[in-house]
């Protein structure tokens, strides 16, 4: 289930469920794909996908290319 805002007060026919506008729902795929009208997606993201992290770019790899720029050359 996604969580989403609703966004329009409605009554969902096929199961009868109020949703009111305003408040936050755990709601089926299907129910939003048959009424995507009456709700917004929230921007949070799933709890299973990993934390966004940032490339090390430390002096280390500097240093690595350097390395082997110079063994290529003498290579040569």
């Amino acid at each position: 289930m996604a969580k989403t805002m609703c966004i329009q007060n409605f009554t969902f026919g096929a199961t009868g469920e109020t949703f009111e506008a305003g408040v936050e729902y755990d709601v089926p795929a299907a129910t939003l794909k048959a009424n995507p009208d009456y709700f917004e997606k929230s921007a949070g993201r799933p709890s299973n996908k990993m934390a966004a992290t940032d490339e090390d770019k430390s002096a280390g790899g500097d240093e690595a290319a350097e390395d082997t720029e110079e063994a290529t050359e003498v290579a040569e």
